[in-house]
Parts: C-alpha cells; structure tokens; sequence
C-alpha cells in the first residue's frame, strides 16, 4: 500500500488490492466503514443485537481468511451479499424461514431487485426440490416445515413413529441440500 496516502483516502478499490497484500490497515479501514451499514442491514431483519453482530463478525472474519481468493470487484456489494447470506443461514438455522419469508421478501425488495431477483430464485428452486420429494417425505416435511408440528405430533397424526418422522425429515434435508448445493455454490 503506498502510505504516502492517507488511509481514509484510498478508494474501495486500493482498500482490495492491499488486502490481498495482507494490509491489516487496509482490512481495518474497510472494517470502520462497512461494520455499521452491515448491522444495521442485518438487523433490520433480525432485530437480535447479539445474533447481528456475530453475522458481522462472521463476514469480516471470512473476508480476512479469504482475503487472497476471492476476486472482489465491489466491496459493498460482496459484503452485502455475504450479509445476506448469513441471515438467510440464521433463518435456517432458527427454523423460521417459512415464517419470515415475506417479511424478508419485502425488506430485500426495498434495497436491489437484483438481490431480489437472486433471492426469490433461491427460494423456488427449494420450493422445487421440495416437491420433487417422495410423497410421504415431502408431507412430513411440509408438516415439519410448513405447518410447525412436532415430530411427535406429526408422528401421531400420519400414525408412525417419532424416529421415522425423524428419518424422513433428515432424507429430505439431504436430498434438498445436495440438489442445489452446486447452484448455491455458482450462485454465491
């Protein structure tokens, strides 16, 4: 990095560049000016303090780790991008992606129809693979996912047992995961 610059000076771009060059200023620098955008962006979604701020932290770390094999055109965008992709991760991992979609939906649409766009394909391609489960698998899937019942309830309700429920809905995450796996990874 040419320091005869002051740091607060060099372009988005100048910042990638010396972060490929192991510059901790550079990474700090993109840090001081991304953090604050980033949670909020996330927590206007999640509204959880806590959970945001590990979003942000994961990001930052991985652009850190990352650094010399990603190849970054726009900063913001990738960082963005990387945000949203964690709260779509948060979702899933709170089970409440079904329940947040339209809330998500409409607060994605307000900041890039691109994003949007990306999003919502993501989000049909899941739906498609879901329908493309065997029968059984995908009702006790969709009343897992869809309708909220426990396994046991769910077990009850079709009469069989917990560990079926259990097995099926397992079947059904892989089979999912490992059909758009190769799309996500293109898409991201």
């Amino acid at each position: 990095m040419n320091y005869s610059k002051n740091i607060f000076d060099i372009s988005d771009k100048g910042l990638i560049d010396s972060l490929k060059d192991d510059d901790q200023n550079a990474f700090k620098e993109i840090y001081k000016r991304y953090w604050e955008k980033l949670y909020l962006f996330a927590y206007k979604i999640i509204k959880d303090k806590d959970i945001c701020e590990d979003i942000i932290q994961e990001v930052f770390t991985d652009l850190w780790i990352r650094r010399k094999e990603k190849e970054i055109g726009n900063i913001s965008a990738y960082l963005y991008k990387a945000v949203k992709f964690q709260v779509f991760n948060q979702f899933r991992k709170m089970k409440l992606i079904d329940k947040h979609v339209e809330e998500f939906d409409n607060f994605i649409s307000q900041y890039n129809l691109a994003e949007y766009i990306e999003y919502k394909d993501i989000y049909s391609r899941v739906e498609t693979e879901i329908v493309k489960l065997p029968e059984q698998r995908r009702i006790i899937f969709q009343l897992s996912r869809d309708e909220g019942l426990s396994n046991k309830e769910i077990a009850q309700k079709l009469n069989i047992s917990v560990q079926t429920v259990k097995n099926q809905i397992s079947h059904a995450l892989k089979s999912i995961r490992s059909s758009i796996k190769s799309w996500i990874v293109f898409f991201i």
